[in-house]
Protein backbone atom coordinates (compact mmCIF):
# COMPACT_ATOMS: atom_id res chain seq x y z
CA UNK A 1 0.00 0.00 0.00
CA UNK A 2 2.78 2.51 1.05
CA UNK A 3 4.73 1.56 -2.38
CA UNK A 4 1.40 2.31 -4.63
CA UNK A 5 0.87 5.48 -2.32
CA UNK A 6 4.40 6.52 -3.12
CA UNK A 7 4.20 5.45 -7.10
CA UNK A 8 0.37 7.68 -7.18
CA UNK A 9 2.45 11.26 -5.80
CA UNK A 10 5.52 10.67 -8.08
CA UNK A 11 3.35 10.34 -11.17
CA UNK A 12 1.14 13.14 -9.81
CA UNK A 13 3.86 15.41 -9.87
CA UNK A 14 5.66 14.23 -12.99
CA UNK A 15 1.81 15.11 -14.68
CA UNK A 16 1.91 18.69 -12.60
CA UNK A 17 5.56 19.43 -14.38
CA UNK A 18 4.85 18.38 -17.66
CA UNK A 19 1.60 20.85 -17.43
CA UNK A 20 3.93 23.67 -16.16
CA UNK A 21 6.36 23.43 -18.88
CA UNK A 22 3.28 23.37 -21.53
CA UNK A 23 2.11 26.54 -19.75
CA UNK A 24 4.89 29.12 -20.12
CA UNK A 25 3.91 29.04 -23.86
CA UNK A 26 1.20 29.47 -26.43
CA UNK A 27 2.75 27.19 -29.06
CA UNK A 28 5.77 28.23 -31.21
CA UNK A 29 6.83 32.02 -30.93
CA UNK A 30 8.41 32.15 -34.62
CA UNK A 31 11.67 33.72 -35.63
CA UNK A 32 12.58 36.86 -36.74
CA UNK A 33 10.45 39.11 -39.25
CA UNK A 34 11.52 38.51 -42.67
CA UNK A 35 13.08 41.66 -44.04
CA UNK A 36 15.34 40.26 -46.81
CA UNK A 37 13.66 41.03 -50.33
CA UNK A 38 14.03 37.87 -52.75
CA UNK A 39 17.05 37.64 -55.09
CA UNK A 40 17.38 36.69 -58.58
CA UNK A 41 19.06 33.68 -59.52
CA UNK A 42 19.35 34.10 -63.22
CA UNK A 43 16.97 34.74 -66.01
CA UNK A 44 16.20 33.26 -69.95
CA UNK A 45 17.52 35.68 -71.63
CA UNK A 46 20.49 36.56 -69.52
CA UNK A 47 20.54 40.39 -68.74
CA UNK A 48 23.14 41.50 -71.30
CA UNK A 49 22.08 38.90 -74.05
CA UNK A 50 22.26 39.90 -77.32
CA UNK A 51 21.06 38.10 -80.74
CA UNK A 52 17.40 37.62 -78.63
CA UNK A 53 14.62 36.59 -80.40
CA UNK A 54 12.42 35.17 -77.96
CA UNK A 55 9.25 37.46 -76.81
CA UNK A 56 8.99 35.20 -73.45
CA UNK A 57 11.33 36.28 -70.33
CA UNK A 58 11.63 33.83 -67.64
CA UNK A 59 13.13 35.45 -64.29
CA UNK A 60 14.43 32.53 -61.27
CA UNK A 61 14.00 33.79 -58.07
CA UNK A 62 15.32 31.84 -54.55
CA UNK A 63 12.06 31.83 -53.39
CA UNK A 64 8.22 32.58 -53.80
CA UNK A 65 7.43 35.51 -54.87
CA UNK A 66 4.26 37.86 -55.67
CA UNK A 67 3.17 40.97 -57.97
CA UNK A 68 2.28 44.28 -57.01
CA UNK A 69 -0.08 46.75 -59.45
CA UNK A 70 2.88 45.42 -62.01
CA UNK A 71 0.79 46.84 -64.73
CA UNK A 72 1.56 50.49 -63.03
CA UNK A 73 5.16 49.05 -62.30
CA UNK A 74 6.79 47.28 -65.09
CA UNK A 75 7.95 49.29 -67.94
CA UNK A 76 9.59 48.28 -71.39
CA UNK A 77 11.77 50.23 -73.13
CA UNK A 78 11.45 51.10 -76.01
CA UNK A 79 7.21 50.66 -74.97
CA UNK A 80 4.98 48.67 -77.48
CA UNK A 81 1.72 49.15 -78.89
CA UNK A 82 0.36 46.89 -76.61
CA UNK A 83 1.02 46.29 -72.59
CA UNK A 84 3.43 43.17 -71.56
CA UNK A 85 2.05 40.08 -70.10
CA UNK A 86 3.62 39.98 -66.84
CA UNK A 87 2.88 36.72 -64.17
CA UNK A 88 4.42 35.18 -61.51
CA UNK A 89 4.29 31.22 -60.64
CA UNK A 90 5.89 30.04 -57.36
CA UNK A 91 9.48 31.74 -57.75
CA UNK A 92 9.44 32.36 -61.27
CA UNK A 93 8.13 35.61 -62.96
CA UNK A 94 7.04 35.90 -66.96
CA UNK A 95 6.95 38.68 -69.37
CA UNK A 96 5.55 38.24 -72.82
CA UNK A 97 6.24 41.51 -75.08
CA UNK A 98 3.08 41.51 -77.41
CA UNK A 99 4.70 43.36 -80.22
CA UNK A 100 7.36 41.74 -82.26
CA UNK A 101 10.64 42.63 -81.60
CA UNK A 102 12.40 45.73 -83.06
CA UNK A 103 15.96 44.18 -85.12
CA UNK A 104 19.36 45.50 -83.58
CA UNK A 105 17.34 47.25 -80.59
CA UNK A 106 18.38 47.11 -76.57
CA UNK A 107 15.19 46.33 -74.82
CA UNK A 108 15.30 46.91 -70.97
CA UNK A 109 12.20 45.81 -69.00
CA UNK A 110 12.11 48.22 -65.67
CA UNK A 111 10.14 46.07 -62.93
CA UNK A 112 10.01 49.24 -59.96
CA UNK A 113 9.16 47.22 -57.13
CA UNK A 114 6.76 44.97 -58.62
CA UNK A 115 8.16 41.76 -57.76
CA UNK A 116 7.70 40.94 -53.95
CA UNK A 117 8.14 37.30 -51.77
CA UNK A 118 4.85 36.50 -50.48
CA UNK A 119 4.90 36.72 -46.97
CA UNK A 120 5.95 39.77 -45.87
CA UNK A 121 5.89 41.65 -49.19
CA UNK A 122 9.54 42.54 -49.69
CA UNK A 123 10.07 44.20 -52.36
CA UNK A 124 13.01 43.56 -55.13
CA UNK A 125 13.91 46.83 -55.31
CA UNK A 126 14.83 48.69 -58.54
CA UNK A 127 15.67 45.12 -61.08
CA UNK A 128 15.73 45.82 -64.36
CA UNK A 129 16.80 43.45 -67.31
CA UNK A 130 17.99 44.31 -70.35
CA UNK A 131 18.93 42.58 -73.88
CA UNK A 132 19.70 43.54 -77.62
CA UNK A 133 18.10 41.67 -80.85
CA UNK A 134 21.10 42.94 -82.31
CA UNK A 135 24.92 42.11 -81.88
CA UNK A 136 25.85 44.48 -79.14
CA UNK A 137 23.82 46.48 -75.76
CA UNK A 138 23.55 50.28 -76.54
CA UNK A 139 25.27 52.10 -73.56
CA UNK A 140 24.87 55.97 -73.29
CA UNK A 141 22.30 57.36 -71.19
CA UNK A 142 20.40 60.32 -70.26
CA UNK A 143 19.28 61.96 -66.85
CA UNK A 144 17.72 64.86 -65.11
CA UNK A 145 14.66 65.86 -63.01
CA UNK A 146 11.43 66.65 -63.69
CA UNK A 147 9.08 69.23 -61.91
CA UNK A 148 5.91 71.01 -62.27
CA UNK A 149 6.16 74.52 -63.82
CA UNK A 150 4.16 76.37 -61.42
CA UNK A 151 4.69 74.53 -58.01
CA UNK A 152 8.20 73.32 -58.45
CA UNK A 153 6.82 70.03 -57.06
CA UNK A 154 8.77 66.90 -57.83
CA UNK A 155 6.69 65.36 -60.99
CA UNK A 156 6.99 61.97 -59.39
CA UNK A 157 5.80 58.73 -61.86
CA UNK A 158 6.29 60.70 -65.17
CA UNK A 159 7.08 58.98 -68.19
CA UNK A 160 10.21 60.48 -69.59
CA UNK A 161 11.14 59.70 -73.55
CA UNK A 162 13.43 60.51 -76.24
CA UNK A 163 12.60 60.91 -80.32
CA UNK A 164 15.10 61.54 -82.79
CA UNK A 165 16.24 65.19 -82.80
CA UNK A 166 15.15 64.62 -87.17
CA UNK A 167 11.57 64.14 -86.42
CA UNK A 168 8.93 66.66 -86.87
CA UNK A 169 7.12 68.11 -83.65
CA UNK A 170 3.75 66.05 -84.38
CA UNK A 171 5.65 63.03 -83.91
CA UNK A 172 4.88 63.18 -79.78
CA UNK A 173 1.39 63.14 -80.40
CA UNK A 174 1.43 60.19 -83.13
CA UNK A 175 4.22 57.73 -82.35
CA UNK A 176 5.49 56.50 -78.68
CA UNK A 177 8.88 57.28 -77.51
CA UNK A 178 12.09 55.79 -78.77
CA UNK A 179 13.09 55.01 -75.05
CA UNK A 180 11.41 55.89 -71.80
CA UNK A 181 12.01 55.93 -67.79
CA UNK A 182 9.83 56.76 -65.25
CA UNK A 183 10.67 59.45 -62.57
CA UNK A 184 11.43 58.22 -59.03
CA UNK A 185 9.56 60.19 -56.15
CA UNK A 186 11.93 62.94 -56.31
CA UNK A 187 11.62 63.29 -60.06
CA UNK A 188 14.91 62.10 -61.10
CA UNK A 189 14.94 59.84 -64.48
CA UNK A 190 17.75 58.44 -65.94
CA UNK A 191 16.58 56.76 -69.50
CA UNK A 192 19.42 54.34 -70.16
CA UNK A 193 20.57 51.94 -73.44
CA UNK A 194 20.40 54.82 -75.68
CA UNK A 195 22.39 54.47 -78.91
CA UNK A 196 24.92 57.03 -80.06
CA UNK A 197 22.62 60.53 -81.40
CA UNK A 198 20.83 63.71 -80.90
CA UNK A 199 17.77 63.67 -79.56
CA UNK A 200 14.55 65.46 -78.69
CA UNK A 201 13.57 64.84 -74.48
CA UNK A 202 9.78 65.22 -73.65
CA UNK A 203 7.92 64.38 -70.18
CA UNK A 204 4.20 62.75 -69.89
CA UNK A 205 2.11 62.05 -66.96
CA UNK A 206 0.58 59.92 -70.12
CA UNK A 207 -2.03 58.42 -67.50
CA UNK A 208 -3.95 56.40 -70.28
CA UNK A 209 -0.07 54.66 -71.21
CA UNK A 210 -0.09 55.18 -74.79
CA UNK A 211 3.89 57.19 -74.32
CA UNK A 212 1.93 59.88 -76.95
CA UNK A 213 1.14 63.11 -75.94
CA UNK A 214 -2.31 64.43 -75.87
CA UNK A 215 -3.21 67.99 -75.36
CA UNK A 216 -5.23 67.36 -72.05
CA UNK A 217 -2.44 65.76 -70.13
CA UNK A 218 0.65 67.75 -68.36
CA UNK A 219 3.79 68.10 -70.36
CA UNK A 220 7.13 68.89 -70.58
CA UNK A 221 10.24 69.45 -73.43
CA UNK A 222 13.95 70.89 -74.25
CA UNK A 223 13.63 73.46 -75.59
CA UNK A 224 16.89 72.51 -77.89
CA UNK A 225 18.15 69.11 -79.04
CA UNK A 226 20.70 66.76 -76.10
CA UNK A 227 23.31 64.49 -77.23
CA UNK A 228 23.57 61.37 -74.91
CA UNK A 229 25.45 61.17 -72.25
CA UNK A 230 24.00 64.52 -70.81
CA UNK A 231 23.20 65.04 -67.37
CA UNK A 232 21.82 67.41 -65.20
CA UNK A 233 18.59 67.91 -67.66
CA UNK A 234 15.61 69.85 -65.87
CA UNK A 235 11.62 69.13 -67.24
CA UNK A 236 9.54 71.89 -66.21
CA UNK A 237 5.70 70.01 -66.52
CA UNK A 238 2.66 72.14 -67.33
CA UNK A 239 -0.56 71.76 -68.44
CA UNK A 240 -1.88 73.36 -71.96
CA UNK A 241 -4.47 76.12 -71.62
CA UNK A 242 -7.18 74.32 -74.55
CA UNK A 243 -9.40 76.77 -76.55
CA UNK A 244 -13.00 76.73 -75.23
CA UNK A 245 -15.50 76.61 -77.80
CA UNK A 246 -16.91 79.95 -78.66
CA UNK A 247 -20.53 78.68 -79.83
CA UNK A 248 -20.95 76.87 -76.30
CA UNK A 249 -19.98 79.79 -74.69
CA UNK A 250 -22.43 82.19 -76.20
CA UNK A 251 -25.23 78.99 -75.76
CA UNK A 252 -24.08 78.78 -71.43
CA UNK A 253 -24.04 82.90 -71.21
CA UNK A 254 -27.46 83.30 -72.47
CA UNK A 255 -28.61 80.70 -70.46
CA UNK A 256 -26.65 82.43 -67.36
CA UNK A 257 -28.27 85.52 -68.43
CA UNK A 258 -31.79 84.03 -68.25
CA UNK A 259 -30.94 82.50 -64.65
CA UNK A 260 -29.19 85.57 -62.88
CA UNK A 261 -32.86 87.68 -64.30
CA UNK A 262 -34.63 84.86 -62.24
CA UNK A 263 -32.42 85.00 -59.25
CA UNK A 264 -32.20 88.80 -59.06
CA UNK A 265 -36.30 88.76 -59.69
CA UNK A 266 -36.08 86.03 -56.76
CA UNK A 267 -33.44 88.40 -54.33
CA UNK A 268 -36.23 91.35 -54.52
CA UNK A 269 -39.19 89.46 -53.52
CA UNK A 270 -36.86 88.09 -50.51
CA UNK A 271 -35.25 91.54 -49.69
CA UNK A 272 -39.01 92.90 -49.38
CA UNK A 273 -39.95 90.39 -47.17
CA UNK A 274 -37.08 91.09 -44.83
CA UNK A 275 -37.44 93.85 -41.79
CA UNK A 276 -35.37 96.79 -41.37
CA UNK A 277 -33.98 96.07 -38.10
CA UNK A 278 -33.07 92.51 -39.53
CA UNK A 279 -30.99 94.09 -41.69
CA UNK A 280 -29.29 96.39 -39.27
CA UNK A 281 -28.79 93.63 -37.16
CA UNK A 282 -27.06 91.49 -40.01
CA UNK A 283 -24.39 94.45 -40.59
CA UNK A 284 -23.99 95.08 -37.15
CA UNK A 285 -22.86 91.56 -36.87
CA UNK A 286 -20.76 91.64 -40.12
CA UNK A 287 -19.17 94.45 -38.61
CA UNK A 288 -17.91 93.07 -35.37
CA UNK A 289 -16.47 89.70 -37.37
CA UNK A 290 -14.60 92.01 -39.18
CA UNK A 291 -12.73 94.34 -36.71
CA UNK A 292 -12.42 90.87 -34.91
CA UNK A 293 -10.11 88.84 -37.22
CA UNK A 294 -8.60 92.18 -38.31
CA UNK A 295 -4.65 91.13 -39.09
CA UNK A 296 -1.83 93.67 -37.81
CA UNK A 297 1.72 92.05 -39.49
CA UNK A 298 3.47 92.73 -42.95
CA UNK A 299 6.24 91.73 -44.59
CA UNK A 300 8.58 93.89 -47.06
CA UNK A 301 10.28 92.27 -49.71
CA UNK A 302 13.58 93.48 -51.37
CA UNK A 303 13.85 91.63 -54.54
CA UNK A 304 17.20 91.22 -55.71
CA UNK A 305 18.35 92.34 -58.81
CA UNK A 306 15.41 94.49 -59.15
CA UNK A 307 13.30 93.80 -62.43
CA UNK A 308 10.12 95.26 -63.47
CA UNK A 309 8.80 91.95 -64.94
CA UNK A 310 8.83 90.25 -61.67
CA UNK A 311 6.05 89.69 -59.38
CA UNK A 312 5.89 88.49 -55.97
CA UNK A 313 3.27 86.18 -54.69
CA UNK A 314 2.52 85.45 -50.65
CA UNK A 315 1.32 82.37 -50.39
CA UNK A 316 -0.99 80.30 -47.38
CA UNK A 317 -0.28 76.90 -46.19
CA UNK A 318 -2.07 75.21 -48.62
CA UNK A 319 -0.07 76.77 -51.62
CA UNK A 320 -3.05 79.19 -52.17
CA UNK A 321 -2.33 82.82 -53.01
CA UNK A 322 -2.69 85.17 -50.25
CA UNK A 323 -1.60 88.45 -52.06
CA UNK A 324 0.27 89.19 -55.60
CA UNK A 325 2.22 92.66 -55.90
CA UNK A 326 4.60 94.08 -58.57
CA UNK A 327 8.42 94.24 -57.88
CA UNK A 328 8.89 97.36 -59.67
CA UNK A 329 11.96 99.48 -61.02
CA UNK A 330 12.55 99.05 -56.72
CA UNK A 331 12.25 95.78 -56.02
CA UNK A 332 10.46 96.91 -52.70
CA UNK A 333 7.50 94.87 -52.30
CA UNK A 334 5.05 95.40 -49.18
CA UNK A 335 2.81 92.76 -47.76
CA UNK A 336 0.24 94.37 -44.96
CA UNK A 337 -2.52 93.40 -42.71
CA UNK A 338 -1.41 89.59 -42.40
CA UNK A 339 -2.40 87.35 -40.34
CA UNK A 340 -0.21 85.27 -37.80
CA UNK A 341 0.55 81.75 -39.74
CA UNK A 342 3.58 80.07 -42.02
CA UNK A 343 3.47 81.07 -45.66
CA UNK A 344 5.40 80.87 -48.66
CA UNK A 345 7.10 83.39 -51.00
CA UNK A 346 7.89 82.88 -54.74
CA UNK A 347 7.79 84.98 -57.87
CA UNK A 348 8.20 84.37 -61.77
CA UNK A 349 8.90 86.52 -64.52
CA UNK A 350 6.41 87.97 -66.27
CA UNK A 351 7.70 87.65 -70.01
CA UNK A 352 4.15 88.48 -72.19
CA UNK A 353 3.26 91.99 -69.66
CA UNK A 354 0.18 90.23 -69.04
CA UNK A 355 0.78 90.76 -65.02
CA UNK A 356 -0.28 87.12 -63.98
CA UNK A 357 1.79 83.68 -64.53
CA UNK A 358 1.52 82.51 -67.99
CA UNK A 359 1.63 78.33 -68.46
CA UNK A 360 3.63 76.78 -71.77
CA UNK A 361 2.20 75.63 -75.06
CA UNK A 362 4.12 72.67 -76.85
CA UNK A 363 2.94 73.35 -80.49
CA UNK A 364 3.44 77.42 -80.08
CA UNK A 365 7.41 76.31 -78.46
CA UNK A 366 6.50 78.35 -75.41
CA UNK A 367 7.89 77.29 -72.17
CA UNK A 368 5.85 78.34 -68.96
CA UNK A 369 6.96 81.65 -67.52
CA UNK A 370 9.92 81.29 -64.94
CA UNK A 371 8.98 80.59 -61.46
CA UNK A 372 11.03 80.75 -58.45
CA UNK A 373 10.39 80.30 -54.58
CA UNK A 374 12.35 81.69 -51.92
CA UNK A 375 14.29 79.25 -49.94
CA UNK A 376 12.25 79.00 -46.63
CA UNK A 377 9.00 79.27 -44.95
CA UNK A 378 8.31 82.37 -43.28
CA UNK A 379 6.78 82.57 -39.68
CA UNK A 380 4.32 85.52 -39.47
CA UNK A 381 3.64 86.65 -36.03
CA UNK A 382 0.48 89.00 -34.65
CA UNK A 383 1.87 92.84 -34.47
CA UNK A 384 5.29 92.51 -35.95
CA UNK A 385 6.65 94.24 -39.13
CA UNK A 386 8.90 91.38 -41.11
CA UNK A 387 11.65 91.84 -43.65
CA UNK A 388 13.60 89.59 -45.88
CA UNK A 389 15.52 90.26 -49.49
CA UNK A 390 14.54 87.78 -52.21
CA UNK A 391 17.80 86.84 -54.68
CA UNK A 392 15.15 84.97 -57.19
CA UNK A 393 18.21 84.15 -59.48
CA UNK A 394 19.89 82.03 -57.08
CA UNK A 395 16.55 80.13 -55.92
CA UNK A 396 15.94 76.69 -58.19
CA UNK A 397 13.76 75.08 -56.02
CA UNK A 398 10.81 75.47 -53.43
CA UNK A 399 11.16 75.07 -49.17
CA UNK A 400 11.05 71.75 -47.77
Amino acid sequence: MRRRNILLIFASCCVCMLCGCASRGSGPQGGPVDSIPPRVLGSVPADGATGVQSQEIQIRLDEYVTLDRASEQVLVSPPGLSQPIVKAVGKKVSVTLNDSLQPNTTYTIYFGEAIRDNNEKNAVKDYTLSFSTGDKIDSLWLSGRAWFAETLKPAAGVIVGIHPATAEDSVVSKQPFLRIARTDSTGQFAIRHIGEGTYRVYALSDSNRNYTYERNEPIAFMEQPVTVSDSGLVLRLFNCLIPKDTAKLKVDSLAADSIMRDSLAADSLTRDSLSVDSIRQDTAQVKKAKAEVKATASLRVVVEPADTSIYVQLLGGKDDVVATEAAGERGDVLFKELKAGTYMLRAYLDLNGDSVWTTGDYYEKRQPEPMYYFPKRLKIRDNWDFEETFRWKEESGRPK
